[in-house]
């Protein structure tokens, strides 16, 4: 069962993420960027749905000590949040795969996870 890392600092999203997930993916949640790194020196999800809008180390931040570490660089982030195009070209400029804006459609968020890994060939 392929493991997905949630990144966000409000709790309602979390829960409601891991609803539409579960039932397919294996789902760890966590609340900050810091606490999400120092997760992922131990662990190698899948994929990362991260917020952009964190507090302390915003999900920029975070993409970008991602990036940095080779040991994390090839894992996947989606970047979430309700701003605009902007927003969605730095994102990419740093390194995610794909941009969802919020409020998003259920199966919409499942197609485009999946949509990841048929582009890597997997």
């Amino acid at each position: 069962m392929r493991h997905i890392l949630l990144v966000d600092d409000v709790s309602t999203n979390l829960k409601c993420e891991e609803l539409i997930l579960h039932n397919k993916y294996k789902v760890t949640m966590m609340k900050s960027g810091e606490d999400a790194l120092v997760y992922l020196e131990t662990a190698f999800p899948d994929l990362v749905l991260l917020d952009i809008h964190l507090r302390g180390m915003n999900g920029y931040e975070m993409l970008e000590s991602m990036k940095k570490n080779p040991r994390t660089a090839g894992i996947p982030v989606i970047l979430l949040t309700a701003d605009g195009l902007e927003n969605e070209e730095r994102g990419i400029a740093l390194g995610a795969v794909d941009f969802i804006r919020k409020p998003f459609d259920p199966q919409m968020l499942l197609d485009r996870i999946e949509q990841v890994w048929r582009a890597e060939g997997e």
